[in-house]
């Protein structure tokens, strides 16, 4: 086997792991960050094992709600924030 045979695997393992600890980081149920993504939430559960997924703005999306780029690179003003704010 080839290390080009492995990458994507390895890849895969990588979005895998950053795209579900930056959900539990925001506190983001799997449902809220499907609705946010506007994907479904079998999607969510498919990247967060490592699985593929046909569409790649599906896995976009829910890069960008979580503020992350696909290089592993986090955006800190692109997590929404859900929570409500109290007025001052």
């Amino acid at each position: 086997m080839s290390d080009q045979d492995d990458e994507p695997t390895t890849l895969n393992a990588a979005i895998a792991a950053q795209i579900h600890a930056a959900r539990l980081r925001g506190a983001y149920s799997i449902e809220t960050l499907s609705a946010l993504a506007q994907v479904d939430p079998e999607a969510i559960v498919r990247l967060e094992n490592g699985a593929s997924i046909a569409d790649v703005g599906a896995r976009d999306r829910v890069m960008d709600v979580l503020g992350l780029r696909p290089g592993g690179h986090r955006f800190s003003t692109r997590m929404t924030d859900i929570t409500p704010q109290a007025d001052e």
